[in-house]
């Protein structure tokens, strides 16, 4: 065998190795992330007119997933309503919808790359209909 063929076959297969300890560690720090992130605290949860809700809480933190990793998913009597987005140093906050007027027990849920999920404890946010209101007006 050639010293060139030696030495791109040497290379070839410590390149497979390498990626394949790698891929195995990472599936394995993935599997073994069981523990949910921080509890979401409300800053501010409120209905207005036609149903819209605002809410926002401070960022969480996670024992694997990076703080900028977190997903927050708002949930409204147990249905998923929308997200939170990052809105810098003020937290995450998101203009979302009810989909009931009256009373809602409002969650918020972080979310770390592994799918585990922590919850709020509910915040009671009345929900009010205006009339002349149309789907999309925000």
């Amino acid at each position: 065998m050639s010293r060139h063929r030696l030495v791109r076959t040497a290379t070839v297969a410590a390149i497979t190795a390498l990626t394949t300890a790698l891929a195995g560690a990472t599936s394995a720090g993935a599997a073994t992330d069981t523990t949910p992130p921080g509890t979401p605290l409300y800053g501010y949860a409120g209905g207005f007119q036609c149903l819209m809700l605002i809410v926002g809480v401070p960022k969480v933190t996670d024992d694997v997933t990076p703080q900028d990793q977190i997903r927050y998913r708002v949930l409204a009597n147990g249905v998923d309503i929308g997200a939170l987005e990052d809105k810098g140093s003020s937290g995450m906050w998101a203009i979302l919808h009810l989909r009931q007027p009256g009373p809602n027990a409002v969650r918020v849920q972080a979310v770390d790359l592994a799918g585990n999920r922590s919850t709020s404890r509910a915040a009671t946010v009345t929900g009010y209909y205006t009339p002349g209101c149309t789907p999309g007006h925000l």
